[in-house]
């Protein structure tokens, strides 16, 4: 089954909530949340603070960058304890990082859903006795965006400890991708635009609000170069970035450009070795297309083949591969 990436891929938790560790947690978790529900109850009724100067570009320190793209290397090949181990480094570099944030919650989320519910356990546990902390009620909203396909309810949490946040520090970055997020999920995608915009001219590196962005642009507004604009500069940021390679292939073939789309899918499917993210479910399908649009059928034919043993659109893929030995592509039929 599909594992879930950043927030746009889907589970691949498929046990039903009935009988599962989440549904057994529940009531003890209850007792936690409203610790954390009078802290944001206070937060809330305070007035707000003055904003918080901007933190340093994170993505301008060797340090965080290595770790988060020896996380990201370790997330796509499926080794995720080593995984969460360097994203959770990165973490005590860039607290606030909104793809760190993400990232984490993924791979813990892919360590199952026993391990998940003691990773949000931890976090509230702390929200708790601390109070007021911006970067720690980002982070808890970030994790109930992903509970929120087990348990609706978390939607309405996540939404509050936003709202926390921002009351704290209105110019947290990771705090607007947030709710642009859960505005995406209310599908008010101008109201989600307006917060990824928020998050950029608070800090111009993040990639989760440029990824996005960018995704808006190219398939809710339809203008592939403004989408490009704003992904374009990802790779220089996180090499390792499957995903966002995999993003601008999409864009370039949108473009009519299919060298470059064919070098971006290469790169995003080679990166993504365990199949976790969306080049690694959908990257095999996208490149056969690209290839019969170069004329490179046998090279299609492989494409195709390969994703139907992966598992990508295998029904699409299959019914590609139907047409190329018919010969409807044009060239030889294979033998």
């Amino acid at each position: 089954a599909p594992c879930k990436s950043a927030f746009r891929t889907r589970n691949c938790l498929q046990n039903s909530v009935r009988g599962s560790p989440w549904a057994a947690s529940r009531i003890a978790r209850g007792r936690a949340r409203r610790l954390v529900a009078a802290a944001l109850a206070s937060i809330v009724a305070g007035a707000a603070p003055a904003q918080a100067p901007n933190r340093a570009d994170p993505y301008a320190d060797p340090a965080f960058t290595a770790q988060l793209n020896a996380g990201m290397g370790a997330f796509y090949a499926r080794d995720f304890k080593t995984a969460q181990r360097r994203l959770e480094a990165a973490q005590q570099i860039a607290p606030a990082d909104s793809l760190t944030v993400a990232l984490l919650d993924a791979t813990v989320w892919n360590l199952g859903a026993a391990e998940f519910t003691r990773f949000v356990d931890a976090q509230e546990a702390a929200l708790a006795r601390r109070g007021a902390d911006a970067v720690g009620q980002t982070r808890l909203a970030f994790a109930y965006l992903f509970e929120q396909d087990l348990f609706a309810e978390r939607e309405l949490d996540a939404k509050e400890a936003l709202a926390a946040a921002l009351k704290l520090q209105p110019r947290l970055a990771a705090a607007h991708v947030g709710l642009g997020i859960y505005r995406l999920r209310e599908s008010a995608t101008n109201r989600a635009k307006i917060e990824f915009l928020a998050a950029l001219r608070a800090q111009p590196h993040d990639v989760l609000a440029r990824e996005y962005l960018a995704d808006i642009y190219q398939n809710d507004l339809r203008d592939a170069n403004r989408a490009l604009s704003y992904l374009i500069e990802v790779p220089n940021l996180v090499p390792n970035y499957a995903d966002g390679y995999f993003r601008l292939g999409t864009i370039m073939d949108d473009l009519g450009q299919e060298r470059a789309a064919l070098s971006y899918l290469q790169t995003a499917i080679a990166l993504d070795k365990g199949h976790v993210g969306e080049a690694g479910q959908f990257g095999l399908p996208l490149l056969g297309q690209v290839y019969l649009k170069l004329h490179r059928i046998e090279d299609a034919r492989k494409a195709f083949s390969a994703a139907v043993v992966y598992g990508e659109r295998p029904d699409f893929s299959q019914e590609q591969l139907a047409k190329i030995k018919r010969g409807d592509y044009g060239g030889q039929p294979p033998r």
